[in-house]
Formats: structure tokens, C-alpha cells, sequence
């Protein structure tokens, strides 16, 4: 099988805490014997959603004949992949924008659900990449959040048909906030951090809470109840 991982990142370039983890958990699932690529949303040109809704009426989203436009591409990772795994930091309690972009411009694939229900079928429309897939999520925060980035993102690929089937949220206050004010010079928050604070790559817990969401991903894609009902668990 093949796990594509989705980093929800503002960061271009440089190192991010939500990559690394997301990493780490694909290593694991490599280490039983998945396929597994890693891409950050950020780094493609995913324009936004123009409400045109000609996709609820059943037709193929304009943008994907766009040349600017990078939706094609990503969303043919997502079709290539038996699997899918998030990780992202925590903006204002939910999922960073560049990951709300990707949600919303997913609603073609949305719409082709509620297509065949109103007899659609025979109009063209992209085949939905994320139906019947196990999904995992993972929330890295400073303090407080993950629950609001976790449930958002999980009401989302519900709707699209995919299985989310495992989500985990740590807060990482010491090394996540010291990163965040190392450019501070301000000698309250200086005397806060004077002393060894060790690294998120030095956090047992949360390398441990990433490993199992792929392995979790990998084992619940090769097991014979989800083979059987992961079509039926769709709108």
C-alpha cells in the first residue's frame, strides 16, 4: 500500500514540528512495509474555491484546467495513495488556512456524492480520490487547540466518503513556544527559556503518538472488516 502524507504547514521552507512528526509516523509505517511521500500544501498553488458550483451540477471543477493552478496534481496524490495521514500546527484552534483550502476546493469530490443521489452520474465529473480511505490525523500545538484542528478536519473527510480512523493532538508548550520567541530579545521571556529545553525531536511521548497513527493507518488498511465495509461507510 501507499500512505501519502499531508503537512498542513505555512512554512515554505525551514524545518516545521507538524513535518517532522508527520515523518516519523510515515517512517513507522514504512517499517512495516508501506509506500509513503510526503508533500506540504504550501509549497503547491491551490487557488481558492470560486463558488462557481457547476460541480453541483454535476460538472468537472473549472480550475483543474486552469494552468496556475496545482489542484490536478494534488489531487491525484491523494488518488494514488491507499491511505492518507495529516499533520499540522494549530492556527486560532483549527487546521492552518492552506489545509482549509485544500478541504474546500475538495468539495467537487463532495458533490459527486451527492450526485448519484440526484441522478448525476452520466455528467462528467473527476472520480472522488478520498472514498473509502483510512485517514489519519495528527494536531502539534504550542498550548491549547488540537481538539478544534482535529474535529474540524474530521467532519470534512467524513463527508467526502474517506474513514477517519485515528487522531491524535499533542501540546508541546516548552520547545514549540521557545522556537516561537527566539527572536524575542525581552529578558522576562529570556529567564523563562535559561535552561535546557529539550527538543519536540527529543519528545518520547509524541514520537510514540506518531509512530501508532501509522501504524494504525497501515494495519487498519490490510484488515478483512475494513477491506469489506470501507465503500459502505460513505454519505
Amino acid at each position: 500500500m501507499k500512505i501519502l502524507g499531508i503537512c498542513g504547514t505555512n512554512k515554505k521552507n525551514g524545518k516545521a514540528a507538524s513535518e517532522w512528526f508527520l515523518n516519523e509516523s510515515l517512517a513507522a509505517a514504512a517499517a512495516l512495509g508501506a509506500a509513503t511521500e510526503s508533500i506540504r500544501l504550501i509549497q503547491y498553488n491551490l487557488k481558492p474555491c470560486t463558488s462557481c458550483d457547476l460541480c453541483f451540477c454535476g460538472k468537472d471543477c473549472p480550475l483543474f484546467s486552469d494552468p496556475e493552478d496545482d489542484g490536478k496534481e494534488l489531487f491525484d496524490k491523494v488518488a494514488g495513495a491507499d491511505g492518507l495521514i495529516f499533520s499540522s500546527p494549530v492556527y486560532s484552534y483549527q487546521q492552518p488556512a492552506c489545509v482549509i483550502n485544500f478541504i474546500q476546493r475538495s468539495r467537487v469530490f463532495h458533490e459527486r456524492e451527492r450526485g448519484r443521489l440526484m441522478g448525476l452520474r452520466s455528467l462528467k465529473m473527476r472520480d472522488n480520490p478520498f472514498s473509502g480511505k483510512p485517514v489519519g490525523n495528527l494536531a502539534i500545538s504550542a498550548t491549547i487547540g488540537n481538539e478544534g484542528a482535529l474535529s474540524g478536519l474530521l467532519h470534512n473527510l467524513r463527508g467526502l466518503g474517506a474513514a477517519p480512523v485515528i487522531c491524535a493532538g499533542i501540546s508541546l508548550m516548552e520547545p514549540v513556544i521557545k522556537e516561537m520567541y527566539k527572536t524575542c530579545d525581552v529578558e522576562k521571556i529570556n529567564r523563562l527559556f535559561n535552561g535546557n529545553v529539550a527538543s519536540y525531536t527529543e519528545n518520547q511521548e509524541a514520537i510514540d503518538m506518531a509512530r501508532s497513527v501509522g501504524r494504525y493507518i497501515y494495519k487498519t488498511y490490510y484488515s478483512e472488516v475494513f477491506q469489506k465495509i470501507k465503500y459502505h461507510i460513505k454519505l
